[in-house]
């Protein structure tokens, strides 16, 4: 068990952030889909490149699990200390380029209300306006809506997903020729990035990009 002591806001240690289990970009270009364990998990794919930091498995799973459903907000800074590390080391990957927009994934405003707060605007935001270096335009807010309220994609299979999440979002922004990243917590058949990569694409899109905290890994 580590016993360092953490004398800031709660986060990692040096030691146990280096320790923790990260997903690293291929040497070629820092693409994930170009990885094969990571492009298997996906039957379709409609977006063009991938970031993530995590697989979701413990302690991963834990930590967004109590962010988003227990509002448990020290889990937060974590996941921020993470985000950040594995952002600073894809930037230094020789073709790395940084999109024209970043999109967090909006929520419907009738779950909003429920929940009280995006749990993904919480880590991502903080992270990417955090980053040394980072453009704080790049941030885009008001550019893809959530118009149809859905249920919750986990206990739903494949065909049920796509269903679920069907017409689900509106872009009401200028995103033609744009490169675009579109941040959510979680993906794991990448039926909701799928359906949000189409939006952009049909509204002029010239690049999807998805960027997640964790990616839900095969089960065994």
């Amino acid at each position: 068990m580590c016993l360092s002591t953490i004398k800031n806001h709660p986060k990692l240690c040096e030691v146990c952030l280096q320790d923790l289990p990260k997903l690293s970009l291929p040497v070629t270009k820092p693409n994930l889909l170009l990885r094969p364990d990571v492009n298997r998990l996906f039957k379709k794919v409609q977006f063009d490149s991938l970031f993530a930091a995590l697989w979701y498995q413990e302690p991963s799973s834990i930590w967004l699990s109590k962010l988003k459903f227990n509002n448990k907000i020290h889990y937060r800074h974590v996941l921020i200390q993470v985000i950040q590390y594995q952002l600073m080391a894809a930037s230094k990957h020789i073709n790395w380029i940084w999109p024209d927009m970043i999109i967090i994934m909006p929520l419907h405003l009738r779950r909003y209300k429920v929940r009280g707060f995006n749990q993904v605007e919480q880590v991502w935001r903080e992270a990417l306006l955090t980053l040394p270096g980072f453009d704080g335009s790049l941030l885009t807010e008001g550019v893809l809506k959530r118009t149809k309220y859905t249920k919750a994609q986990t206990n739903l299979n494949a065909k049920q997903r796509h269903k679920n999440i069907s017409s689900a979002f509106t872009v009401t922004g200028d995103v033609k020729g744009k490169v675009i990243a579109i941040v959510d917590d979680v993906i794991t058949t990448g039926t909701t990035i799928n359906e949000v990569s189409d939006c952009l694409k049909a509204a002029g899109a010239k690049h999807v990009s998805a960027w997640a905290t964790c990616l839900t890994p095969l089960e065994k």
